[in-house]
C-alpha cells in the first residue's frame, strides 16, 4: 500500500496543477487568431505586451507567485532529504519563506509599478 504524501509533495501537486493552468492562459495571450492578428510577431509589440500587463497584471503576478513558490519548495525538499535535524528544518524553512517573500516581493514592484506607455 503506499504511503500518504507529505506535505511538500501535496503543495508540488497543488502548484502543479495551478501552473498547468496559468501557463496555458499566459500562452494563449501569444496565440494571434484569438486575438485578430496574422502572425505571433504581432501580439510581441511593446503596446500589446504593454496591455497585456495592464489587462491581466494579475494573472501574470498569480503565475510569478505559483511559480516561485513551486520552485522554492522543490528545491527546499531536496535539501530537507539531504540532512535531518530539527535546527537544519528550521532553517531551511525558514530561508524559504524569506528568500520566496523578497522574490515576491520584486515580482509585485515591477508589475504594480509599471510605468505608464508613452
Amino acid at each position: 500500500m503506499a504511503g500518504r504524501a507529505s506535505n511538500i509533495q501535496v503543495w508540488q501537486y497543488i502548484t502543479a496543477i495551478l501552473l498547468i493552468g496559468l501557463l496555458g492562459f499566459h500562452l494563449l495571450q501569444r496565440v494571434p487568431w484569438i486575438w485578430g492578428f496574422s502572425t505571433m510577431d504581432q501580439t510581441l509589440t511593446s503596446s500589446w505586451v504593454y496591455h497585456d500587463y495592464v489587462s491581466y497584471g494579475w494573472a501574470l503576478l498569480l503565475l510569478a507567485y505559483v511559480a516561485l513558490f513551486h520552485g522554492l519548495n522543490g528545491v527546499r525538499g531536496m535539501l530537507l532529504e539531504l540532512h535531518q535535524g530539527k535546527l537544519y528544518e528550521i532553517t531551511i524553512n525558514v530561508l524559504f519563506w524569506i528568500f520566496f517573500i523578497v522574490f515576491a516581493a520584486i515580482a509585485t514592484a515591477t508589475v504594480v509599478k509599471l510605468p505608464p506607455l508613452p
